[in-house]
C-alpha cells in the first residue's frame, strides 16, 4: 500500500468517524419528576400531524426539558430554530412564550401567547401563558379573564383556579377599599356601584351584603338593605354587626320586639357592643313602660298620692329590697280588686306599709306627708338591715321643726325622712305634717329613696321602670 494510498484510507476514516459523530442523537436533558424550575406552567402538548413529525416532536420536548431544567436561553435558542422549519407549531410558540417569561420579558412572551391563540382561541396552556404574563404587567383583570376562559376549557386546571381566586380577592378587596372610600365621602351611588360590582366578584360573601344593605339604608332603600342584610346573615349567622343592623331595621319599623332579639343575638356574639346594649335597655324599658298599668302611668298627675299608689311606687322601684325583706303572709281584705294588689302584698310582706288592725291595707285613701314620711322611714330602717354604715346620717337625727314637736308620733319618722335627704322642709322651716302628699312629690320622694338604697350597697339598683313581672 503506497504512502499516498494510506493517507486516503486515513482520511476517509477520520472523516467517517467524524460524520459518525455529528449524526449522534443529543442526549435529552434529564429533569427529575418534582424538580420542575416551573411546574406553574402547564405543558403545551403536540397534538395531530405535528405530534407525528419526529423532529418537530423530539425538539419540543427537548425544548421544554431545557426550560424545567432551567436552561431558558437553551430552549428558546432550539425553539427559535423548530419554529423557523415548522411555524405553526403553536404548542411550541407557547413554550416559547414560557422561556420569554422566565427570562422577564412578559411583553415579548404575551406575544407568543397570543400567537398560539390565534391558532386555537381555547388552547389551555395559551391562556395560562397569557394569564401570568398579564399579572406580569399589572393587568390583572384582563389576566382573570384569561384565567376565567381557560377554566370554561378545563374546569380543573389548577393553576387557573389558584389564580382565580387570588385575584378575585384582590379586585373585591381593591373594589371594597373604594367603596369606603366613596361611602366616607358621601358618594353614596358610586359606593353602591363598588359594592356590586365586589358582590359579583364574591357572591358568597355575607360582610359584602351587610356593607351594601347599610349603602342602601343611607340611601332610603330599607326593604332593599333589609334583604341584602338577611342574606348577609344567611351567609354567615355569627357576623354580630349584621344582627344590630337587622335590629336598627327593625326598630325603624316599629317592631320594638323583634329589634329587641336581633340586638340580643348581637350581643351573645360581641358582648362589648356597649351601644346595642343601651339599646336594648331602652327597647325594655319602652315595652316595660307600655306594659304599666294606665294607674301607675297617672301617679304622677295625682293631686294626692293614695296607700296603694304608693305601694306600687315602691314595690316597681325598690323589688329587690322589699322581696329580701317580704316574711310570711299578710292578710288584706280590701286590696283583692285593685290594680296595685300585688304591691300591696308585698309592701305590707315587707313592713314597708302597714296593715290596719282590722287588715284593711285602704289603698284608695289618700296620704298626708306626715303619713308618706312614716313610710320613707320604714323602708329607710330596711335599708339600715342590709347596709348598716349607710344608716349614720339619718338614723339618730334630731331635726327641729317649727311645726312638729319633738313628742309628735311622727316626729322620728320626719325627722329621718328629712335628714335622709327623701324628703324635703317646706319654707320656714315647717314639715307640713297634715298637708297632702301629691303623686308628683311621691315619685320624686321614691327616686331619692330609690338612689339613697342603690349608694348605701347591698341593694340592687332597679331600673327607672322595672319589669312588670317583678311587680309582686
Amino acid at each position: 500500500m503506497s504512502a499516498v494510498w494510506r493517507r486516503s484510507a486515513l482520511a476517509v476514516v477520520l472523516l467517517a468517524s467524524l460524520v459518525a459523530g455529528c449524526s449522534r442523537p443529543v442526549p435529552l436533558p434529564i429533569v427529575a419528576p418534582g424538580t420542575e424550575r416551573y411546574p406553574d406552567y402547564p405543558k403545551p402538548m403536540l397534538t395531530g400531524a405535528m405530534a407525528r413529525q419526529e423532529v418537530v416532536a423530539r425538539e419540543h420536548e427537548r425544548a421544554w426539558l431545557q426550560l424545567q431544567s432551567g436552561d431558558a436561553r437553551g430552549a428558546e435558542r432550539t425553539l427559535r430554530e423548530l419554529l423557523k422549519k415548522s411555524p405553526r407549531a403553536y404548542p411550541s410558540q407557547v413554550v416559547l412564550g414560557f422561556a420569554r417569561l422566565s427570562l422577564d420579558q412578559p411583553a415579548d412572551a404575551l406575544q407568543w401567547f397570543d400567537r398560539a391563540l390565534v391558532a386555537d382561541a381555547t388552547y389551555v396552556p395559551a391562556l395560562i401563558g397569557r394569564g401570568e404574563a398579564l399579572v406580569e404587567l399589572d393587568r390583572e383583570g384582563e389576566a382573570f379573564e384569561a384565567y376565567q376562559t381557560a377554566l370554561e376549557g378545563a374546569p380543573g386546571q389548577p393553576v387557573a383556579i389558584r389564580r382565580v381566586e387570588v385575584l378575585r380577592f384582590k379586585a373585591v378587596q381593591s373594589d371594597v377599599a373604594a367603596a369606603r372610600a366613596a361611602l366616607a365621602a358621601d358618594r353614596l351611588d358610586q359606593a353602591r356601584a363598588q359594592y356590586e360590582r365586589a358582590l359579583r366578584a364574591s357572591p358568597e360573601s355575607g360582610f359584602l351584603h351587610r356593607d351594601l344593605a347599610a349603602v342602601e339604608r343611607r340611601l332610603g332603600h330599607t326593604a332593599r338593605a333589609r334583604t341584602l342584610v338577611d342574606k348577609a346573615l344567611a351567609l354567615d349567622a355569627e357576623d354580630a354587626a349584621a344582627w344590630t343592623m337587622r335590629g336598627e331595621l327593625e326598630e325603624a319599623a316599629g317592631d320594638a320586639e323583634a329589634a329587641m332579639t336581633s340586638y340580643r343575638r348581637a350581643l351573645a356574639l360581641d358582648p362589648g357592643l356597649a351601644d346595642v346594649a343601651r339599646r336594648v335597655a331602652a327597647i325594655e324599658r319602652g315595652l316595660e313602660e307600655a306594659a304599666l298599668p294606665a294607674e301607675f302611668k297617672a301617679i304622677g298627675e295625682s293631686p294626692r298620692v293614695t296607700r296603694g299608689e304608693t305601694a306600687a311606687l315602691l314595690a316597681y322601684r325598690l323589688p329587690d329590697l322589699l322581696q329580701g325583706a317580704a316574711k310570711g303572709t299578710a292578710l288584706i281584705t280590701d286590696s283583692r280588686r285593685h290594680w296595685a294588689q300585688a304591691s300591696i302584698l308585698l309592701v305590707a310582706r315587707a313592713g314597708a306599709m302597714e296593715v290596719y288592725p282590722n287588715h284593711t291595707f285602704q289603698p284608695t285613701a289618700g296620704m298626708t306627708r306626715g303619713e308618706f314620711a312614716a313610710v320613707v322611714a320604714r323602708v329607710l330602717t330596711l335599708v339600715a338591715q342590709r347596709a348598716p354604715q349607710a344608716a349614720t346620717g339619718w338614723r339618730d337625727a334630731r331635726l327641729s321643726f317649727n311645726d312638729v314637736r319633738t313628742d309628735h308620733p311622727l316626729y322620728r319618722s320626719i325627722s329621718r325622712a328629712v335628714a335622709s335627704g327623701v324628703l324635703q322642709p317646706l319654707e320656714g322651716q315647717t314639715f307640713g305634717t297634715s298637708r297632702p302628699m301629691s303623686g308628683a312629690e311621691a315619685v320624686a320622694a321614691v327616686q331619692r329613696l330609690t338612689q339613697l338604697a342603690a349608694r348605701a350597697g347591698g341593694v340592687t339598683p332597679a331600673p327607672a321602670l322595672p319589669r312588670r313581672g317583678r311587680v309582686r
